[in-house]
């Protein structure tokens, strides 16, 4: 009985030491001014959105300075068609040569954006690990309760409450200790 209560501590213990993980993420999501959900794979979910919106609404006003930069060159290349004098032509050569510099910095920009992807991907890999970890832990709480002695009826109660409290979106200490108490242990 004490290897019982012993295991099943144990097993809530690191579920809940991994429930407050996922509180900190959901609280740095949080300190990014969106609003998360409570289920810590919803709150990387909204991470993932609140991201990539971002990013593309970033991406949106660079194509908007990509369309200026090439209008000013299509301008100063018409401008130096009129063969100007010759410190007009420098000016324009020198505002063309910047202009093309900056479109050069656009393509590096674009090419920087490339995180949000990588970042999303690695977000999911996270959230599928956290989903399967929660799995894992029940299965595991649940394989001990089978192979306890305790009797049939009250490990039916326990494989209940156990599912209860590690499918839920947070684990209380409270929780973890009323489980135990209604089992005895």
């Amino acid at each position: 009985m004490e290897d019982v209560k012993k295991i099943l501590s144990s097993i809530l213990n690191e579920a809940k030491v991994l429930e407050e993980k996922i509180e900190q993420i959901g609280a740095a999501a949080r300190r990014t001014g969106e609003v998360v959900a409570p289920s810590a794979s919803e709150s990387l979910r909204e991470v993932i959105k609140f991201t990539e919106e971002s990013a593309n609404k970033i991406i949106q006003q660079i194509d908007k300075v990509e369309q200026n930069c090439h209008e000013i060159d299509k301008t100063v290349e018409e401008l130096l068609s009129l063969n100007p004098i010759n410190s007009i032509k420098e000016k324009l050569n020198l505002i063309k040569e910047k202009n093309q510099e900056n479109m050069n910095i656009l393509i590096k920009v674009y090419e920087l954006f490339s995180f949000q992807d990588l970042s999303a991907q690695q977000i999911k890999e996270v959230i599928n690990i956290l989903e399967e970890t929660k799995k894992q832990l029940l299965a595991l709480a649940v394989n001990s309760i089978e192979s306890s002695n305790l009797p049939q009826e009250t490990k039916e109660m326990a494989k209940g409450k156990v599912h209860e409290i590690l499918s839920g979106d947070r684990i209380f200490q409270e929780d973890v200790d009323r489980l135990l108490e209604e089992l005895g242990l």
